[in-house]
């Protein structure tokens, strides 16, 4: 019977993947890239006495980010940004994060929010280094079938900020009791990603490099079932304790609603104004063409990953400078020499 059994899902698994449409195919991303562009907004967090979990950075300004709840007796933990060596390759080594707490070199973030009802809690760290930018939410929430990343610590591995690749599988309000004691209800996003304590806290990220959910866990009765607190929440828990982040990405182009009866039509003998070029004329009084714009943008990405430790400082300047020489007029070197400044 086992054996008959055995077999028809054998055969079912294979119908399945057999019916797949080959319009079907994997989304078209680098995930290198993408892990690239994400992975500096990571935090690797630290709370004494209970353990370590993962957390992102939605507020630069603010230096606010959000990571798992984290208990009333802990007022503060202390978190981490991705450490580079000197090629720019992200330092995985956990001992050596783990280090820097006693040492003093960790940042030390204060807990200004939590609610366990979404088993989420905000940050407000003591400082951002610079050159760290935050990672910009989605306005809304995934599609079933969509791919997904998330980045994370697990705590059984000795290396942190790995990523895994997964698909969303469900969407909805879910309750999930915890413990005894702790009960979530939450908007969920249901993933195939696989996550691991130590995971909780972190960015689960689309195809665009955006937050669209917070790692809850594994749950333990299914097979690449794994749980997300859903964009929709963190967004709720944000209007809920009335903290204004700076948006960036699609929900920061959206478009003010007008109320059509509020907007004056010009009449017809009215003198109007001569159209302005959309060109975007740079400090020099030069333009700069899309393609310059876009070249600087992607080398000032990439000076960031030296943006971390004294030993990298004069890396960090030589390639913000060798932006400010080879493309003047763009907006990548008004924002280079800022930081340039400073450095200095």
């Amino acid at each position: 019977m086992n054996v008959v059994s055995n077999s028809w899902k054998l055969f079912a698994v294979l119908g399945c993947l057999c019916s797949i449409p080959s319009g079907w195919a994997a989304d078209e991303v680098d995930t290198e890239v993408l892990y690239k562009k994400t992975v500096r907004s990571c935090l690797f967090v630290v709370v004494p006495e209970l353990g370590t979990a993962s957390g992102v950075l939605i507020d630069s300004d603010k230096k606010l980010a959000i990571t798992r709840y984290v208990p009333e007796r802990f007022a503060s933990v202390f978190v981490q940004f991705p450490m580079v060596d000197r090629d720019g390759a992200i330092i995985s080594n956990k001992g050596k994060y783990m280090d820097n707490v006693p040492a003093g070199r960790a940042i030390r973030a204060k807990v200004v929010y939590r609610d366990p009802s979404r088993e989420l809690s905000f940050l407000e760290l003591e400082k951002v280094p610079l050159g760290i930018e935050a990672m910009p939410l989605a306005a809304k929430s995934l599609a079933i079938g969509a791919t997904t990343w998330n980045i994370g610590s697990p705590a059984a591995v000795e290396q942190v900020f790995g990523v895994t690749e997964g698909k969303v599988r469900a969407i909805g309000i879910e309750k999930i009791s915890l413990s005894k004691d702790v009960t979530i209800r939450a908007r969920m996003i249901t993933t195939t990603n696989p996550t691991n304590i130590g995971d909780t806290g972190g960015p689960l990220i689309d195809k665009r490099g955006y937050l669209v959910g917070v790692t809850l866990g594994v749950v333990s009765d299914g097979q690449l079932v794994s749980r997300f607190i859903d964009i929709s929440e963190v967004r709720a828990f944000l209007n809920e304790k009335k903290l204004l982040i700076k948006e960036l990405g699609d929900a920061a182009v959206e478009k003010p609603k007008v109320d059509p009866k509020l907007v004056t039509v010009p009449k017809k003998d009215e003198t109007t104004l001569p159209s302005v070029d959309p060109k975007k004329e740079t400090p020099g009084g030069t333009t700069a063409t899309p393609a310059q714009e876009r070249e600087a943008t992607e080398l000032l990405r990439r000076s960031k990953l030296f943006s971390m430790g004294e030993d990298n400082r004069p890396t960090y300047m030589a390639k913000l400078q060798e932006i400010i020489k080879k493309y003047p007029s763009t907006m990548a070197a008004k924002d280079a020499k800022k930081i340039l400044d400073a450095l200095k």
